[in-house]
C-alpha cells in the first residue's frame, strides 16, 4: 500500500493550472492514477480523445460545464462523470474556477501532465498562461490522446 499527503505528491503548474499526483500509476502497476486539478474561471482544455484510457472527473469545489461526445452537463460539487475512451470531451470552469479529482484506468496519462508542466513553485493556482496548443498536441500524442477541436468557451 502507498499513501501519499502534500509532502509526498509532485505538484506542477500545467497551462495555467495546479496540478497534484495522488497515486502515480507506478504506485498502482500501472492500473490507476488519480490527480488533483484546481482550475482557474473559465479554464478549458481543447476537446480531445483519449483511445487508451477511461477517465471519472468528480468535482470537488466549484462548478464545471462538461461535453461529451452529443451530451453536454453542468456538474457542481460532489457530482461525477464517466468519460470513456474514443469518444471527445472537454469541459470549462465557471466564474470562481473549480477543483476536480481526475481518475484514469489504466494509469499513465499522468505523465502527460508532469512531462508537459512545469514545477510548482507553491501551492497555488499559477499566473494566467497562454495555452500553446500546437506544442500541447505534440506533447500528447505519445498518450494515445489528440486534440480534435478547440476549447469550450
Amino acid at each position: 500500500m502507498t499513501i501519499t499527503d502534500t509532502s509526498t505528491t509532485t505538484d506542477v503548474w500545467f497551462e495555467g493550472a495546479f496540478m497534484r499526483v495522488l497515486v502515480d500509476s507506478k504506485d498502482s502497476g500501472g492500473a490507476i492514477s488519480m490527480m488533483e486539478h484546481w482550475y482557474p474561471a473559465n479554464w478549458s482544455p481543447p476537446l480531445h480523445v483519449h483511445h487508451r484510457e477511461d477517465q471519472v472527473l468528480h468535482v470537488l469545489e466549484g462548478e464545471i460545464r462538461a461535453r461529451s461526445g452529443d451530451s453536454e452537463v453542468t456538474m457542481t460539487a460532489g457530482q461525477a462523470a464517466f468519460l470513456p475512451r474514443d469518444i471527445p470531451h472537454t469541459f470549462v470552469t465557471g466564474e470562481a474556477g473549480a477543483k476536480v479529482l481526475e481518475i484514469n484506468t489504466p494509469g499513465g496519462f499522468e505523465q502527460f501532465h508532469l512531462d508537459a508542466g512545469d514545477p510548482a513553485l507553491e501551492t497555488r493556482i499559477p499566473d494566467p498562461k497562454e495555452v500553446d496548443v500546437p506544442k500541447l498536441a505534440a506533447a500528447i500524442a505519445p498518450y494515445e490522446c489528440e486534440f480534435v477541436g478547440p476549447p469550450m468557451s
